[in-house]
């Protein structure tokens, strides 16, 4: 009973820790995320996507943001960006002694500016 119970810990171990987050980088404008309710809302949810970099950075993947725009093709910018890895991602740039590194980018787009100036 017991080997059963400590397999078990060790599976779900296993499979739970590569992919947990080992660490975050979480990059936002000044008055955000406690701070939103001071009008840095952003425009979207989350969107995420995986680079990979390869022989050390001397090819990487980059990564073009193309859906921070109103329907008139004004560009918003965006307003948050988070660089996610985990243990997978860990052990892969450790094992390929960084020829190969995966991170994980997420983004939000930041809402348009509001108009200011005189109504007449």
């Amino acid at each position: 009973m017991r080997l059963r119970n400590g397999l078990a810990v060790f599976l779900i171990l296993a499979c739970g820790v590569p992919l947990s987050s080992c660490y975050t980088y979480h990059v936002y404008q000044i008055g955000g995320p406690e701070g939103r309710e001071l009008g840095n809302q952003p425009a979207t949810e989350w969107q995420a996507r995986t680079l990979h970099a390869f022989v050390w950075g001397a090819v990487r993947q980059d990564l073009p943001v193309d859906n921070c725009r109103l329907a008139n093709g004004q560009r918003t910018g965006i307003d948050e960006v988070k660089v996610d890895t985990n243990l997978a991602y860990l052990l892969a740039s450790t094992v390929t002694l960084g020829l190969w590194v995966p991170l994980k980018v997420s983004w939000r787009c930041a809402k348009p500016p509001v108009p200011t100036g005189v109504i007449r």
